[in-house]
């Protein structure tokens, strides 16, 4: 009877304790792929391809060294203004210093970022986003950028 209990209470730790193991999947390789995207198509001068890797409602959010910005058109429009001329978008490149998967919908990524036109940096810090699984996309809800 005693190695009865014993196993079921085993068995039942077992289940309770994976539960709580992080979820196995593609995530955080599938949130750099959508990044490499990101910054393809900001390479190109294409606002609009860029654009499409936030999230397109008025919950997103973003944070900068001017403040925080809610809603993605509000986004959209601070980066229309401040890229009138797409050629001068510059080349974006970065370095990624943390990713985590947070659940199974869910990645926080930090990394180092630049921009650079004609050799000289235009701008550049540090970023964190905090990339959901929304529909079947990847989609930043959240950065930070300093």
């Amino acid at each position: 009877m005693r190695k009865l209990y014993f196993t079921l209470m085993l068995m039942a730790a077992a289940t309770i304790l994976s539960s709580f193991t992080m979820p196995k999947g593609d995530a955080v390789q599938e949130v750099k792929k959508a990044l490499e995207g990101q910054i393809d198509a900001w390479n190109k001068g294409d606002l609009e391809t860029a654009m499409a890797f936030y999230w397109n409602s008025p919950e997103m959010l973003w944070i900068s060294k001017n403040g925080t910005e809610k809603g993605y058109q509000q986004v959209y429009d601070m980066f229309l203004q401040d890229f009138t001329d797409r050629s001068q978008m510059g080349v974006y490149t970065y370095e990624p210093l943390h990713i985590e998967q947070v659940s199974d919908k869910a990645v926080y990524f930090v990394f180092k970022w630049k921009i650079e036109l004609d050799g000289k940096r235009l701008m550049g810090g540090v970023s964190s986003q905090v990339w959901k699984k929304i529909g079947n996309r990847w989609v930043v809800t959240s950065e930070h950028a300093s």
